[in-house]
């Protein structure tokens, strides 16, 4: 029984890795690498740290444009059918809800403050509370969003960890 719950697990990992494979723009290997490297790593406190895994066998120069570019590109003809692949590699992620008919998620957004970043080309006027009286609660950077499946309440009424 364990040997069958192993193989149909294995076939589910393989599934979203091809689809994860396929929504990727380019660097498809880089990404695959990086995606192992967070699996297996749990003390890496940087980029660079992350791109010394023994998973991940490029530098981290790939590291980075693998990350820049890994979004697939809207003027590609494949872009749609790319953009499904992603979907689906997401919502392979997403625990089935046992006791309720729908799926709860949550958001929370990060502001980044990057008021003297030059070359930032896509900096953009952000909500950034300011402890000073009379000024507004604005900076020039990013914001960064976070969405999150919330899990149901296990029966024993521990709350479970989001999945990200």
């Amino acid at each position: 029984m364990k040997n069958q719950e192993n193989s149909q697990s294995i076939k589910e990992f393989l599934c979203w890795r091809e689809n994860l494979y396929h929504g990727v723009n380019a660097r498809k290997e880089t990404v695959i690498e990086l995606v192992d490297a967070l699996s297996s790593n749990s003390i890496a406190s940087s980029v660079v740290e992350l791109s010394e895994h023994p998973l991940f066998r490029r530098d981290y120069n790939s590291l980075y444009k693998g990350i820049q570019e890994f979004l697939p590109d809207k003027n590609d003809d494949n872009y749609s059918q790319q953009v499904n692949y992603l979907l689906e590699a997401v919502s392979q992620t997403i625990p089935t809800p046992v006791s309720r008919h729908f799926h709860l998620f949550g958001i929370d957004t990060t502001p980044c403050p990057r008021p003297f970043s030059a070359t930032l080309a896509d900096k953009t006027f952000i909500h950034y509370p300011n402890p000073i009286q009379g000024n507004k609660p604005i900076s020039i950077g990013h914001s960064y969003s976070v969405i999150s499946a919330l899990p149901e309440g296990i029966a024993t009424g521990n709350i479970p960890w989001a999945v990200p």
